[in-house]
């Protein structure tokens, strides 16, 4: 990408942004943790239900996940027939979110003896988000939701599914890649704003409209306007 088109896209990201920030959030809720249930390892838990769903996916798929079971240990013991039952027929990625939070947990398991995150809470960020990488079946929008949203950490969660939303709306270059534009769109969001942007992000991407603000698709930066004429035609 040339430096013009790179200052375009940024530019374009930026207005969107605003538009984001000014609109009002509709996402629905998830579940909240029970009582003396460990926040990190809950959080983790939802951004896997959240992973390639929209919000109201999300949060049918959380709601019969918390009814289904007594807590996260049994949970971790569930087979993956029984969790993608628990995911619901609704979630686009349940067959494979249901192995993936099924290793993800006995892996946390292994690991700390018992099923938590809470060791996490006193490490650096950045050896959290190395922590949660790690993880087998943990995948980068699930690491960086749980270091944004549990951990106050700075990070943009992005999956496939929002990654083609922006890219229509010509705000994100159509050739990046999840991993390449999750790690831009860190770059472009000030540390202390990326939750509530995201969490807007994530509330407009439910919608099926075009633009925030009520304003339409944005042409990405390079494009030609409709009807222009080549040079030499």
């Amino acid at each position: 990408m040339s430096k013009r088109a790179a200052e375009d896209y940024a530019s374009a990201w930026q207005a969107f942004a605003a538009g984001l920030a000014s609109g009002e959030a509709s996402e629905p809720a998830l579940p909240g943790a029970r009582e003396g249930e460990e926040p990190i390892l809950h959080e983790l838990v939802m951004s896997f239900c959240h992973w390639e769903a929209t919000p109201t996916q999300a949060r049918a798929a959380a709601t019969r996940l918390r009814e289904g079971v007594v807590d996260y240990n049994e949970l971790r013991v569930c087979l993956e027939p029984e969790l993608e039952d628990l995911l619901g027929p609704r979630h686009p990625q349940r067959e494979s979110c249901a192995a993936r939070i099924r290793a993800a947990l006995n892996e946390i398991y292994t690991r700390e003896h018992e099923l938590s995150l809470a060791t996490l809470a006193s490490t650096g960020k950045r050896e959290a988000r190395a922590y949660l990488d790690s993880l087998e079946g943990v995948p980068p929008f699930v690491s960086a939701r749980v270091v944004l949203l549990a951990l106050g950490g700075h990070a943009f969660p992005l999956d496939e599914r929002l990654r083609k939303r922006l890219a229509g709306e010509g705000v994100l270059e159509a050739g990046l890649d999840v991993a390449g534009a999750s790690s831009w769109l860190e770059r472009q969001v000030r540390a202390g704003e990326a939750a509530g942007l995201y969490q807007a992000l994530e509330s407009w991407s439910s919608s099926s409209r075009r633009g925030v603000g009520g304003g339409g698709k944005k042409k990405a930066p390079g494009a030609k306007p409709a009807g222009a004429r080549r040079r030499g035609s």
